[in-house]
């Protein structure tokens, strides 16, 4: 039989690609590319020990954003938030003339909005109260989510029934601002204000932060107790500030903005309390104890732990590949248009003190880290929400006995400044959305 030379280019073609199939390798169908690990094995049975803990505090300075609110979240129970700022005196020596001359028309508190979490036309109250705390100095390690300041209780200001508009611009005599919340202060604050006009209060940034310590803006949770909203700040927005309006005899449409600086402690404190939700039953659980449902929420809430045990069975391998894979449960209720899951989710371990600290899979650029929410659709047009996470390196770590194995958290992304929640499959489940491990290896001969 003769072959043409076409045909015979063709024979060999075939004939290396049939001896190539028959290398052995485990990897699994649709996650890589056959030819990417000759010899790796793929395996996603590893049992995760999944449960759901308490949050600690967490690192509230310095943010980007700053939050007030209350959220009554029928899956989450009651998330309530309050803010606390210094302010900024701008210049040195503040002079507005003699305080005999100086009476107020309006103060007015202004605070630039950067969006909010929830139902955004479910009303509102908010208070503000003037700290009588010294915020300052700052700690070392700065401020966390369960430090509060002491306040006057007795209110200098009020929004009633509040329905945020945090998209259009705001018209203020003729000069268009970006989006805000305006509360009106009471003018007998803003007469204090003006009476501190050429006193020392008004010297330097140092002594009006002794005379005015900052103030809290808290949701009043009593006339409102069913809000739906958290709200986001951005408090070093050159729209956010107090606004003096005054007159003199013989003056009108004077004014003065006291800013919040960008090196000014603006803060945060959180409260939770899951009282007639199915949460309380799985924090219930101990380390050793696998769970079907697992939750993460920002705001110093809740957070996912892993334990993968059976890494301590893999000996004289290169990991190839690792990454965690976690699907939301749809709610029935329909929470979850509502109450979004997060946008990006984070997968750290613990330091010897038991504090979260980064993986070294979040430091590479290729892989990249994941943690991104990917949405999906079940077949009866139901969106859901899944996340990926590389631990390849920090699994090597602990194979290699480099590392040791303090388990893996999942968190919200910038924990200290969202409120995003998600409901999600733990490991302890026979569905095929449960929580498990990908991963690929390669046995070291």
């Amino acid at each position: 039989m003769k072959f043409s030379p076409l045909k015979f280019v063709l024979f060999v073609l075939i004939s290396a690609s049939i001896l190539s199939c028959k290398k052995t390798t485990n990897i699994g169908a649709g996650l890589l590319p056959g030819s990417d690990y000759v010899g790796a094995i793929y395996t996603d049975t590893f049992t995760l020990i999944t449960n759901t803990i308490r949050d600690d505090s967490v690192l509230v300075t310095p943010t980007v954003n700053n939050l007030a609110g209350f959220i009554y979240d029928p899956l989450f129970g009651k998330t309530y938030a309050s803010l606390f700022t210094q302010f900024f005196l701008p210049t040195n020596d503040i002079n507005f003339g003699d305080p005999d001359t100086l009476f107020i028309d309006s103060v007015v508190l202004t605070l630039g909005y950067e969006g909010y979490y929830g139902y955004q036309y479910v009303p509102q109250t908010f208070n503000v109260y003037r700290v009588t705390e010294d915020m300052g100095p700052k700690p070392t390690d700065g401020y966390y989510s369960n430090k509060s300041f002491a306040v006057d209780p007795i209110p200098i200001g009020r929004k009633e029934l509040l329905v945020p508009n945090v998209v259009d611009s705001v018209d203020i005599l003729g000069v268009v601002y970006p989006a805000n919340l305006r509360i009106r202060l009471s003018d007998r604050f803003g007469q204090e204000l003006l009476d501190q006009s050429g006193t020392t209060n008004f010297h330097t940034d140092t002594t009006f932060k002794e005379y005015f310590k900052g103030i809290c803006v808290a949701p009043d949770t009593q006339a409102t107790p069913y809000s739906a909203s958290i709200l986001y700040f951005n408090l070093t927005s050159t729209v956010s500030g107090i606004h003096l309006y005054w007159h003199t005899p013989n003056d009108d449409s004077l004014s003065y903005v006291i800013p919040v600086g960008a090196n000014e402690i603006r803060t945060n404190f959180f409260k939770h309390n899951y009282a007639n939700t199915a949460v309380p039953q799985h924090l219930e659980l101990g380390v050793s104890d696998n769970d079907s449902i697992v939750y993460v929420q920002g705001a110093a809430g809740l957070k996912t732990r892993i334990n993968i045990p059976a890494l301590s069975s893999l000996q004289n391998v290169v990991i190839n590949k690792a990454e965690i894979v976690m699907t939301e449960q749809i709610d029935p209720t329909k929470s979850d248009s509502i109450f979004l899951a997060p946008a990006q989710l984070v997968c750290v371990t613990a330091d010897s003190m038991g504090k979260d600290t980064i993986i070294p899979d979040a430091l590479l650029h290729f892989p990249a880290p994941g943690g991104g929410k990917i949405s999906k659709v079940t077949l009866n047009r139901q969106t859901y929400a899944q996340y990926t996470f590389s631990v390849a390196s920090q699994v090597q770590h602990i194979v290699d006995g480099a590392t040791v194995d303090r388990g893996l958290y999942i968190i919200t992304y910038r924990r200290g400044e969202v409120v995003d929640r998600i409901k999600a499959m733990g490991n302890n489940r026979d569905d095929n959305l449960k929580m498990k491990l990908n991963l690929i290896y390669t046995p070291i001969h």
